[in-house]
């Protein structure tokens, strides 16, 4: 049904949540919708809330985890819409943020919002951070920095989404960005739609961003050679897009050092074979880290980069939280 939107809800083991996103999702103003949640095996009494909305929202359960990409599927494959937004069943909308979206839809096959996340410790939020949508002149550079909302911030085409193959099962971390950046190299128009907003919660270390951080960085790394390598052997890789490919991947492996030093340096190798003359970027890099990896190389210039943070506690530089 054309302009017909589809907010689809995986739902694992969130059960403090979930009735909000459900709520969030009825109270949209755009009126042509249809709400699917699929309940991924959860263990927490999720599947409970969910019957409570039984008239409303067209529920499904299954009895055998799958994982999110799995549950996104077959959410596309229940869904009759024109354009989909996947709704973390933790994350919430707010009440005209499909409206918004819908303003940009002739120009776009994937449009993303501006987001607001908020941090719990338990059920207390104790700090929120908003960012804002924008435009960005080179969209896969902008990809390449992880600059793109998590997946609820998005609403996509359907034909979009099932031209470039639909989500990944085959992964358990970088989902959205794995969509995404197919979905930039498939030439799809991705545009951005500031005034949809939504809330994504970081609330507990065994939400799946926060899993496996050594397994995240080496999907992260893997997802961007392939997107990189593809890009250069079709002659679409811009000088800006070569440079930040090269600045994020080592952002990665700086913190991939932390938890293993030795897959960190053969990947550090890596790049460095592939581009012989990088070096770090002023605006992504200390001054004094840049000066070490010019005269010493990178992996002294981890050892004074981690005498440094003993000695004067600092934050990454960069946010690789999704």
């Amino acid at each position: 049904m054309s302009n017909l939107v589809s907010i689809l809800i995986p739902v694992y083991n969130a059960r403090p949540w979930v009735e909000r996103a459900i709520k969030s999702a009825l109270a949209q103003t755009w009126s042509n919708k249809e709400i699917i949640a699929v309940d991924d095996a959860s263990t927490d009494g999720s599947w409970d809330v969910l019957q409570a909305f039984a008239s409303v929202v067209r529920i499904e359960r299954v009895t055998i985890n799958g994982g999110q990409n799995v549950t996104r599927n077959r959410l596309t494959e229940l869904s009759q819409g024109e354009w989909l937004l996947y709704l973390d069943a933790d994350d919430e909308l707010t009440p005209d943020c499909v409206a918004q979206k819908m303003c940009c839809a002739d120009e776009a096959d994937a449009i993303y919002g501006t987001t607001n996340i908020q941090y719990f410790n338990g059920d207390v939020m104790v700090r929120s951070e908003v960012f804002p949508a924008r435009v960005f002149e080179d969209p896969i550079a902008a990809a390449f920095h992880w600059k793109y909302p998590n997946t609820t911030s998005f609403m996509f085409r359907r034909s979009a989404v099932l031209e470039v193959g639909g989500w990944n099962e085959a992964i358990k971390n970088c989902t959205d960005y794995d969509l995404y950046f197919r979905l930039l190299v498939g030439a799809k128009r991705v545009g951005a739609a500031p005034d949809s907003v939504t809330i994504y919660r970081q609330w507990s270390r065994t939400q799946a961003v926060n899993e496996a951080p050594e397994r995240k960085m080496l999907t992260r790394l893997e997802l961007m050679w392939r997107i990189v390598l593809e890009l250069e052997s079709t002659g679409q890789l811009s000088p800006q897009s070569r440079e930040s490919f090269a600045s994020s991947a080592l952002a990665v492996i700086r913190i991939l050092y932390t938890r293993n030093t030795v897959r960190a340096c053969h990947e550090h190798r890596r790049l460095a074979s592939w581009n012989p003359s990088f070096a770090p970027q002023k605006n992504m890099f200390p001054s004094g880290y840049r000066f070490a990896y010019r005269i010493f190389g990178f992996r002294m210039a981890e050892i004074i980069a981690a005498l440094t943070r003993f000695f004067r506690p600092r934050p990454w530089e960069f946010d690789f939280s999704r």
